[in-house]
């Protein structure tokens, strides 16, 4: 067995749509916790799990573990102008304030597998918590990072996207999104066959 293998099988398995548990709102951390070894070790095994399972961000409940706090990626320009990828930890976490201003967007989730929905949420976020030490932190997102943060943070009120669709027909498997070229141009709602994966439509 590989050592990537090995790693895989000490992760614990994802949990997914339909296990009661992961519809429930999650309990907070308690902040004298956030930095001990324990809690650091446990934002460790999230972080292998999110790289393991794919994923661009997760939170603590997609893998059985009932707390508020998550992981997520974000894009900023990095020294020589180029975006640069970057790991954030949020641990209990709330929003502030949210834009009036909407956008719509592709989402998928690892404890949905198979499935996209075309969502919308607001365009901006200003959001408050703790970071991985234990630290008071304050951020404003916009575009595709407000929308991650606001993603994982649903799981920690007990929400996944499909819950969210405005309509059912907005809920598509992979393989149908897959051949959206022959869609016709207005389903399953204006805007969504020609918007890339990845990629916000402003209302």
């Amino acid at each position: 067995m590989s050592d990537e293998e090995q790693k895989s099988e000490s992760l614990p398995p994802l949990v997914t749509m339909g296990h009661p548990r992961l519809a429930r709102p999650s309990r907070a951390v308690p902040k004298r916790d956030i930095a001990t070894p324990a809690f650091q070790a446990r934002l460790e095994t999230l972080h292998r799990a999110m790289v393991a399972y794919l994923g661009i961000g997760i939170a603590a409940p997609q893998i059985g573990w009932f707390e508020r706090f998550f992981l997520m990626t974000t894009s900023r320009p990095g020294p020589d102008g180029e975006p640069e990828i970057v790991l954030e930890a949020w641990i209990n976490p709330r929003i502030v304030s949210a834009s009036s201003e909407s956008n719509w967007a592709w989402e998928g989730c690892l404890s949905v597998p198979g499935l996209r929905g075309w969502i919308r949420r607001p365009a901006a976020v200003a959001v408050r918590g703790f970071n991985h030490l234990g630290e008071a932190a304050s951020r404003e997102y916009a575009g595709w990072d407000a929308r991650v943060f606001q993603h994982e943070y649903d799981h920690l009120d007990g929400l996944l996207f499909p819950y969210r669709a405005a309509d059912p027909r907005h809920i598509v498997t992979l393989e149908a999104l897959a051949a959206r070229e022959a869609w016709p141009a207005d389903w399953p709602a204006p805007g969504a066959r020609d918007t890339p994966l990845g990629d916000v439509l402003p209302e």
